[in-house]
């Protein structure tokens, strides 16, 4: 007589406590693995009051991401996402449309966006500011320099990194307090922005001072999604696509430049969507190219400038692997890079049979040892062309 298996013998038997909290944890473990189904409409909010009324019609056509996968809205103007695990869903607004509220949205089953009309001159300005480094004492630098934005007729204001004075070595009331400081200044900023992460926008990854955990709430990038949204996203203005990008890659301790491979596959998704040959800009806080940190070379010692990770050998201040993005960008007009990080203002023209421009901001924080000048950059665009900037002096 074949004696039953192990596996037919236990049919029938209840189950050990043990066998119980195993399974349990094994069905929270995939209910929380499953993600969140999100469903939603974009439509036109013609009195840009956030809700839609009769007569408000959706828009068709209109990109909606998680930032993995990226869709679009249909004839109705509706789109659904089937199994959303990230933490914000959010739009890519269309180039003659701005977010009503917010252009990203916290992950829930149904998220809209209300779109205001916003048409363009046919000349129209934004501003590139970088690295304010904010803190309660030295916010009001920030505050002067979104006005003198204002002032020059920008459209909006891009804040390439460094937002807050530094969180990396902070505990963590101390960088929700630098947090809260910019996040008042940008609360109350005469003109939009968009922000982009920078190396000190990074939790506590310096464990020596910080003293965080690596699982403390808002640890590494965790704060800064929480506080400004997505750490890498898109927009249209005028004929113009814009790339946000997180130049920041961590090594447990340490930063250095990269663009990791999830977000450089959400480009290529969301590019889809972009036609061929439409100009596009660039923005990130560490630079994808400059020469403008050569001279603090160190091969060795405390601020040793070359980090190993993974095998290869990274310069943390450049992008190790920018020539991904190039390849990622070829069927396009890619005119501009912008970028921070540096505290330098520097302007890298075109080369190599490319027509991209490597442009870095000065820094909007004035350091005591600082002797480059503090300001921004402003440009003027006309159609799909961008023009070389010009430098505005913070006194």
């Amino acid at each position: 007589m074949e004696r039953p298996s192990a596996r037919a013998r236990s049919r029938g038997r209840p189950l050990s406590s043990s066998a119980r909290d195993f399974s349990l944890i094994l069905l929270l473990a995939s209910l929380l693995a499953a993600g969140t189904a999100v469903s939603g409409v974009v439509f036109a909010d013609a009195n840009a009051d956030g809700r839609r009324e009769p007569g408000e019609a959706g828009v068709a056509g209109v990109v909606v991401t998680d930032g993995t996968t990226v869709v679009t809205t249909d004839a109705a103007g509706e789109y659904r996402l089937a199994d959303v695990t990230a933490p914000h869903v959010f739009v890519v607004t269309p180039g003659d449309r701005r977010a009503v509220g917010s252009w990203y949205w916290a992950t829930a089953a149904r998220v809209d966006f209300p779109l205001a009309s916003a048409p363009l001159p046919a000349r129209w300005r934004f501003a590139h500011l970088s690295d304010p480094h904010v803190e309660p004492a030295t916010a009001a630098r920030l505050r002067a320099a979104l006005e003198g934005a204002a002032g020059r007729a920008a459209d909006f204001a891009l804040v390439s990194g460094d937002l807050v004075f530094d969180a990396l070595r902070a505990d963590a009331a101390t960088a929700r307090t630098r947090y809260a400081a910019y996040d008042a200044v940008a609360a109350a900023s005469p003109v939009p922005i968009r922000p982009v992460i920078g190396n000190h926008d990074v939790f506590g990854i310096d464990r020596r001072w910080s003293h965080a955990t690596l699982g403390e709430p808002g640890y590494g990038k965790g704060l800064y999604e929480e506080r400004e949204g997505p750490r890498y996203s898109a927009f249209n203005r005028g004929q113009v696509h814009f790339l946000v990008l997180d130049t920041v890659g961590v090594d447990d301790t340490r930063y250095y430049g990269l663009l990791d491979e999830a977000q450089l596959e959400w480009i290529r998704r969301e590019l889809r969507y972009v036609p061929a040959g439409l100009t596009v800009v660039t923005v990130g806080h560490i630079p994808l190219r400059s020469g403008a940190l050569a001279l603090s070379y160190a091969a060795e010692g405390v601020a040793r400038s070359l980090l190993s990770v993974g095998g290869r050998t990274f310069y943390p201040h450049v992008v190790g692997n920018a020539s991904a993005l190039v390849d990622i960008l070829k069927p396009y007009r890619w005119t501009l890079a912008l970028q921070g990080h540096t505290h330098v203002a520097e302007k890298l023209p075109a080369d190599g049979g490319t027509p991209t421009r490597y442009h870095t901001a000065p820094a909007v924080t004035r350091l005591p040892q600082a002797n480059p000048p503090s300001g921004f950059f402003m440009y003027e665009v006309e159609g799909g062309e961008v023009d070389e900037g010009e430098l505005v002096r913070l006194e």
